[in-house]
C-alpha cells in the first residue's frame, strides 16, 4: 500500500540536497511547497509551489509551513561560519520552524 501525503515542505529547497530530494518528495505528496532565501528553481512543476522565506522572520514561517502535513528542513547555513551569521537561520530558524508545527 502506498501512502500519499498532500502537502510536504521542503526547506533549503535550491540547494544540491534539496534539489536531488525534490523529484522523490514530489512522488510522494500532491503539492511540493518549496523554501529559500536563495533564488527559486527553474522550472517549477504544475504541482510545485515556491516560497522565498528567511527561516528567522516568524510571521513568515507560520505562513509557509500553514497547511502542510509533513516537513523536510533542509535550510540553514551549512558551512563553518562566524556565529552572528549561523544564528538567524540555524538557531533562530529552527526555533521559529517547531513552533510552527506546534501552533
Amino acid at each position: 500500500m502506498t501512502f500519499k501525503t498532500h502537502r510536504i515542505l521542503l526547506t533549503g529547497a535550491a540547494g544540491g540536497l534539496g534539489q536531488a530530494l525534490r523529484p522523490r518528495l514530489a512522488s510522494n505528496c500532491s503539492v511540493l511547497r518549496l523554501s529559500d532565501i536563495a533564488p527559486a528553481p527553474s522550472p517549477l512543476a504544475p504541482t510545485e509551489e515556491w516560497q522565498a522565506v528567511d527561516l528567522s522572520d516568524q510571521a513568515a514561517v507560520l505562513t509557509m509551513a500553514a497547511d502542510v502535513d509533513a516537513i523536510v528542513h533542509l535550510g540553514g547555513v551549512s558551512t563553518e561560519r562566524p556565529f552572528d551569521e549561523i544564528l538567524p537561520a540555524n538557531i533562530v530558524g529552527v526555533y521559529n520552524l517547531y513552533e510552527a508545527v506546534r501552533k
